[in-house]
């Protein structure tokens, strides 16, 4: 079960659930809505939730979240760094509500 880093945490984060198990080596992307990248993440192991925070997140502030693709990063233990991402398939947006924002897909 995934637990959101919760209070008194002052960095926003966010917590995704999803309705079914995403198999392992599929692409999870976060891009604010211009469209600059905050996580291109290829887990080794199948998923149901992700638990992501970072400084970048900034309250108000809408994202959108995309499954597949491709990214022509270098990759370091599945994280793509600095490449140019290749959408796959939108799966929803949020916008940065609170501490934590929680998002079922």
């Amino acid at each position: 079960m995934a637990e959101d880093p919760g209070l008194p945490s002052t960095q926003y984060s966010v917590l995704l659930d999803f309705h079914s198990t995403v198999s392992a080596g599929t692409l999870f992307h976060i891009q604010a809505s211009d469209g600059n990248e905050i996580l291109s993440l290829v887990p080794a192991k199948r998923y149901e939730s992700i638990v992501f925070s970072s400084p970048e997140l900034t309250n108000g502030s809408t994202y959108d979240v995309f499954l597949g693709g491709t990214s022509t990063g270098a990759v370091n233990d599945g994280l793509y760094e600095k490449g140019a991402y290749t959408p796959g398939s939108k799966c929803t947006s949020f916008t940065i509500s609170g501490i934590v924002t929680r998002v079922n897909i």
